[in-house]
């Protein structure tokens, strides 16, 4: 299926209306998981790992793919439940650059720590694409 490069402007008006709802409820779905986070104790960077942050984006990346890799496939990228989903949902849902101003908290305790922990949120991000994108064997 060759994908549309040009929308009418009701298209248009549409996909910002799908993609604003989607990223909403994701920015909320996001925001009342990370109430769940306990507050850091101690001083050491260790404690200061943004967990439910990590988990967030990890369990994103891997949704996103496996919808693209399953029943999102074929989809024209401005079908409206791709926009819905991928673009909103996930896009509000997950959230690098936030994981990565936590870092530096990090980085004010240990540099090393928080290089260690932003290669590990990239990697753990890669791997979950990854497991996404791998078909079921039976």
């Amino acid at each position: 299926m060759r994908a549309h490069t040009t929308l009418s402007p009701k298209r248009l008006a549409l996909a910002l209306l799908v993609v604003a709802c989607g990223g909403a409820a994701g920015t909320i779905a996001r925001d009342l998981l990370l109430k769940l986070e306990p507050q850091a104790i101690g001083s050491d960077w260790v404690s200061r790992i943004p967990w439910v942050l990590l988990a967030i984006n990890v369990v994103g990346a891997y949704a996103a793919t496996k919808l693209l890799r399953g029943p999102l496939r074929h989809h024209d990228p401005n079908d409206v439940t791709r926009l819905l989903l991928i673009t909103g949902l996930f896009g509000g849902f997950t959230s690098y650059s936030s994981l990565f101003v936590d870092l530096a908290a990090i980085w004010h305790v240990s540099v090393l720590g928080s290089i260690f922990m932003a290669l590990m949120a990239i990697l753990s991000g890669v791997f979950a694409g990854w497991l996404g994108l791998r078909r079921r064997t039976r």
